[in-house]
């Protein structure tokens, strides 16, 4: 039996993420870009991801509070879990 190989990603960029969903850094390859102008895309990239996770939470948080709002739920309680 043959040991499974690791994956290997051919894309030109990486990620690296904190363990809440959010965007932390950004490297892209620099041959894609002029040298100057990769920080900037990259910061571009990590607001746009960012902005746009903390939209769908706000809005999943207003959709549950309409499904949840006469349920008696302990403070601090959170859904989904």
């Amino acid at each position: 039996m043959v040991a499974p190989q690791p994956a290997r990603s051919r894309l030109p960029w990486a990620l690296t993420s904190l363990k809440t969903g959010a965007l932390k850094r950004i490297k892209i390859d620099p041959s894609l870009f002029k040298p100057e102008e990769s920080e900037v895309v990259e910061d571009l990239i990590i607001a746009a991801v960012n902005d746009a996770k903390s939209k769908a939470d706000e809005r999943m948080q207003s959709e549950m509070s309409k499904l949840t709002g006469g349920l008696p739920l302990p403070p601090g309680f959170k859904l989904p879990f």
